[in-house]
């Protein structure tokens, strides 16, 4: 029993120590920013640094829609894609206080959706297992309303909610093809309410990297790019040809039109990730300061615990290896299994709609165990810096 007992702290000391050269990088950075008044000024106060790292992103994201749209379309997902749907059930699930039947309402929905793209990855998507993923759908979106609905008794919220629930649901289940069409594209919009109507305190700090975003959205849909994207831009990439990513994303469209509407869908994918993985975690994080590595790597294990970890950690390690033989094969795979998070997003926003967090800045999160050494890292006279881990 005594041998037991000492893996788990054998294996988060392991953990650990794989941070420390992590650390050794973060405090040299630290000492460089040190010499500038101006990075002092934007890393030090967290509403600044959180817009500086949205607004680097939708500036970056916007270069790469514009010159290497297909490059963007394959490498966000085989390289992020796994590590954001993982943010996605961190924020949403784990480090929220759900109450216990309906945590496992979402596992097994999370669980049943998978299963269903599995299938029609096995056997083709059929009408009858598209339909039955927005049946699913539709009693998810149900179960969402009635549990904020038992722990608001906010019943004008539900009925709102609830009418919202039944116009998409009818919507998916009548078009269930232009449904998924239209969900692939808004699902990135989701993203971004979500981080600004259940962690965002205030909307107005981030009103900059908002409006390169929207900038960014509209330029790119409206075709002022396109031009400059098929006369300079890098069109095939992974195996993925720009117009063949047109031709699933913006299906029926002229062809400078789909090109337009791809771009901006690369785009806005890019952000999606962004806000995962760099800026809810700025959000949800402790107090003013950023965590280092090795705190970051001990809340992850407390979150998802050992064998959760490690299946995040396996998931990652097969996309990139199945994308050394096939990129654009992996890609379309772990778009498919992965497709369930952007039900997840739907059915969590109702949720913590009717429960009455939305607008507050912040959703109730998991206490933060504060331990001697945590305690110690925390008192450190460090400047903020960007998030060390999502």
């Amino acid at each position: 029993m005594r041998a037991l007992g000492r893996q788990p702290a054998r294996e988060a000391s392991l953990l650990e120590r794989g941070a420390a050269p992590l650390d050794g990088a973060r405090r040299y950075v630290f000492g460089l920013l040190r010499r500038s008044e101006l990075a002092l000024a934007v890393v030090a106060r967290p509403d600044r640094r959180i817009a500086a790292l949205a607004a680097v992103n939708a500036l970056g994201a916007f270069t790469m829609a514009v010159f290497a749209p297909s490059a963007l379309l394959v490498l966000g997902p085989v390289l992020l894609g796994v590590l954001h749907v993982a943010a996605d059930v961190r924020y949403l699930v784990l480090r929220r206080g759900l109450p216990s039947w309906w945590r496992g309402v979402v596992w097994a929905a999370c669980a049943a959706l998978i299963g269903l793209r599995a299938a029609q990855e096995l056997f083709g998507s059929a009408a009858a297992l598209l339909r039955a993923e927005h049946a699913l759908l539709a009693a998810w979106l149900g179960a969402a309303v009635l549990a904020g609905a038992l722990a608001s008794r906010a019943w004008r919220r539900a009925a709102l909610a609830a009418a919202a629930a039944v116009a998409l649901s009818a919507a998916a289940l009548a078009a269930p093809r232009g449904f998924r069409l239209g969900l692939a594209h808004a699902h990135n919009l989701v993203a971004i309410a979500l981080w600004l109507a259940l962690f965002r305190r205030q909307v107005r700090a981030v009103a900059l990297p908002l409006g390169l975003v929207l900038a960014g959205t509209a330029l790119l849909a409206s075709g002022a790019t396109t031009s400059l994207t098929l006369r300079a831009g890098w069109l095939d990439a992974f195996g993925l040809h720009l117009f063949l990513a047109s031709d699933w994303l913006a299906p029926g469209l002229p062809t400078r039109a789909a090109v337009a509407l791809t771009a901006s869908y690369a785009f806005l994918q890019s952000v999606h990730y962004a806000v995962w993985l760099l800026l809810i975690p700025q959000e949800d994080g402790p107090g003013q300061r950023t965590t280092t590595f090795r705190m970051s790597a001990r809340s992850l294990r407390r979150d998802f615990g050992d064998a959760g970890l490690a299946a995040v950690a396996v998931a990652a390690v097969l996309v990139l290896l199945g994308a050394t033989g096939s990129a654009l094969g992996t890609r379309n795979l772990v778009l498919s299994l992965a497709s369930f998070h952007g039900y997840l997003e739907l059915a969590l926003l109702a949720y913590f709609y009717v429960r009455g967090d939305v607008g507050r800045g912040a959703v109730q999160a998991r206490p933060e165990p504060v331990g001697a050494a945590r305690a110690a890292e925390r008192g450190r006279p460090e400047v903020a810096a960007p998030p060390a881990a999502p």
